[in-house]
């Protein structure tokens, strides 16, 4: 009778859980985007804003100490008074709990809302409705400490790793409740209406799946082996686990890696040479346009079929236009012409060249890119080998010689996402987008599509997830390269990231698998993972700071503010690990002596990510329509009644 007491609790704890945190993703809800499909209609986008992030970060920092050097009531003696009570009504050890983890994602949780409540762009009505949410983020978080602790009494599991996956269960539920936040708040793109054509998926899901599986019980292992050499110190334990979710995609793009080797090997062109055409949209882009097109001729050259180039001069007020007819007419192996543009957008710009095309292959290129001589000859093989293909991308490194800092930053980062995880993440399909540096694909799906996105940011992302929504593979080749410009200052990269950031949030608005079908690992996996980074950033550093204020105020010999910075620095070590790796396989030497300052460029990302979180418009808060419509309005009362 006890055991059947718990475990009926166990499954409506489940239940209840699962229906706070699954509700509200389908987004049925938002009427923020009065476009179209291919044509997004939101409020204008404000700037990034480095005060209102500064204010952010403040808020949050005073009100983590708040939290913790509350004494009278404690949070965590208040917390874990709940918990407990209801582990008592279920019969379950209630005692258990009480040497668990402090609450402290709970405590950020509720500094996260507080910070954006105050800080974001939004009437009085909707920062009410953010800090509404801090009753449900609390309840969820009771609900997740009582499932682990029923979950290891109904199972009689030892107490020891309790912890540990209570807190990983915890950060993992934080995802969709920051998903939950995001869509109620946020003015974003509706979804898709493209149908789902997806078939045959279930290889990638279930090798992706085995993966993860395998994947957590090592990187898993390895953090429970730590937390007993470390005696189970909870300040510790936070900020292992808060640094192994790196390690956990890392160690699942490793065994990837392990089945690629074991396949096929990649194509190579035969005796068949296609006619591809290159599409370009330049705005102002005099000072590399001229590079960019004699690498296309040169790439034409070792190709040895029919390239085409069509650029279109979207409205540029220097001499763009210029230079590249000048460039085109001095071609001996490709041909090509330059499209006047409307100077609308790059969206437009692109298809309006796409509609100058016909044949059954297009490249698509940034003007302030290059081509390596090789990419057709590596890009083509890929479509003609597999008729399931429609996009293949490149590893696009900054432009050499390097200048600055920043262009060994990039240079790590693009060898880190798309030398090493994406690459190997395309053994599953699971790459969300093919950057604009270098994206080729199969004409006639996207013409039938529409094109590119017009309206929102990051239409190379939201391309790349419509074709594969209506069937195709996307295929990454690091053999392929080009060679991108890179922010000069740390102002620039500001601009950049701010503009990537929202792009992000508003593919994953467009295409989220919640409600919406999830066809293939990009859509379950990939896409909530890459934006629930961003979305978890900014609490990551709330955590942090909490973690760190908790050992400030209530020092022992196990968790002191030294330990904290020991262990966070040595937590560091297996990214920057993977990160030396891959540089040193692709023989970028001289990016090693720079790898020091990886950690400032990351922060500066992270504070730039900020930025576009705070700076996405909000929603107004609107009574919901049916009530709108069931009770008459005091001007329909004064209205004299119709015979």
């Amino acid at each position: 009778m006890y055991h059947g007491t718990v475990i009926a609790w166990l499954g409506a704890d489940l239940a209840l859980l699962m229906l706070i945190t699954a509700w509200p993703l389908s987004r049925r809800f938002d009427e923020s985007d009065q476009g179209t499909d291919r044509f997004v209609k939101l409020p204008p986008v404000r700037r990034p804003s480095i005060r209102r992030a500064l204010w952010f970060l403040g808020i949050a920092a005073a009100a983590c100490v708040l939290m913790v050097a509350l004494h009278h009531p404690r949070p965590a003696q208040s917390y874990y008074l709940l918990v407990d009570t209801i582990l008592a009504k279920a019969h379950a050890d209630a005692t258990s709990i009480s040497h668990g983890l402090p609450p402290l994602i709970p405590v950020a949780e509720l500094c996260y809302l507080t910070s954006i409540a105050i800080t974001a762009r939004a009437t009085l009505g909707r920062r009410l409705m953010i800090l509404a949410h801090a009753p449900l983020f609390i309840a969820v978080s009771v609900l997740v400490d009582c499932f682990a602790v029923l979950a290891s009494d109904a199972a009689h599991l030892p107490l020891g790793p309790i912890p540990i996956l209570d807190f990983m269960l915890q950060y993992t539920v934080g995802f969709f409740l920051l998903y939950r936040l995001s869509f109620t708040t946020f003015r974003l793109p509706k979804p898709t209406t493209l149908p789902n054509l997806r078939h045959g998926d279930w290889r990638d899901n279930t090798l992706l799946i085995l993966c993860m599986i395998g994947s957590f019980g090592i990187v898993g292992s390895f953090a429970l082996a730590l937390a007993v050499w470390l005696k189970n110190e909870p300040i510790v334990i936070v900020v292992v686990l808060a640094s192994l979710r790196v390690g956990i995609n890392d160690a699942i793009c490793l065994l990837l890696g392990l089945i690629r080797l074991l396949g096929d090997r990649k194509p190579v062109l035969g005796a068949e040479r296609p006619a591809l055409e290159v599409i370009i949209p330049a705005f102002n882009e005099s000072a590399g346009i001229e590079r960019l097109l004699r690498s296309i001729d040169r790439a034409a050259a070792n190709y040895g079929g029919p390239v085409r180039v069509v650029m279109c001069d979207d409205g540029s007020t220097d001499d763009t236009r210029a230079l590249a007819e000048g460039a085109i007419a001095a071609y001996t192996h490709a041909t090509g012409e330059v499209i006047e543009g409307t100077h609308a957008g790059k969206a437009k710009a692109l298809n309006l060249a796409l509609s100058r095309c016909t044949s059954d292959y297009v490249f698509r290129l940034d003007a302030d890119c290059a081509v390596d001589p090789n990419a057709f000859v590596y890009a083509i093989p890929h479509f003609l080998s597999d008729p399931r293909v429609g996009v293949v991308g490149a590893l696009t490194t900054p432009k050499e010689p390097y200048g600055t800092w920043l262009d060994r930053m990039r240079g790590l980062e693009v060898l880190a996402v798309y030398g090493f995880s994406l690459t190997l993440l395309s053994e599953v399909d699971a790459v969300p987008c093919i950057p604009g540096t270098f994206c080729a694909f199969r004409r006639e799906p996207a013409a039938e599509l529409g094109g590119f996105v017009h309206g929102m940011f990051g239409e190379d992302a939201e391309f790349t997830c419509a074709l594969a929504r209506l069937g195709w593979r996307v295929v990454l080749d690091p053999r392929i390269r080009s060679y991108e410009d890179v922010p000069k200052s740390i102002r620039e990269l500001r601009v950049q990231r701010y503009r990537w950031g929202l792009g992000g949030m508003m593919n994953f608005a467009r295409y989220t698998p919640f409600g919406h079908s999830a066809p293939g690992p990009r859509f379950w996996f990939q896409l909530p993972r890459s934006m629930g980074t961003r979305f978890l950033a900014p609490m990551n550093f709330i955590l942090m700071m909490t973690t760190l204020l908790y050992a400030a105020f209530q020092p022992s010999v196990q968790h002191n503010i030294a330990k904290f910075a020991a262990t966070f620095f040595i937590a560091q070590i297996p990214g920057l690990i993977t990160r030396l790796s891959v540089t040193v396989y692709y023989r970028r030497w001289r990016l090693l002596p720079w790898v020091p300052l990886w950690i400032v460029f990351v922060l500066l990302k992270r504070f730039f990510q900020l930025e576009s979180v705070l700076g996405c418009g909000t929603r107004a808060v609107r009574p919901p329509l049916p009530l709108r419509g069931r009770y008459p309005t005091w001007r329909a009362l004064l209205r004299p009644a119709s015979p």
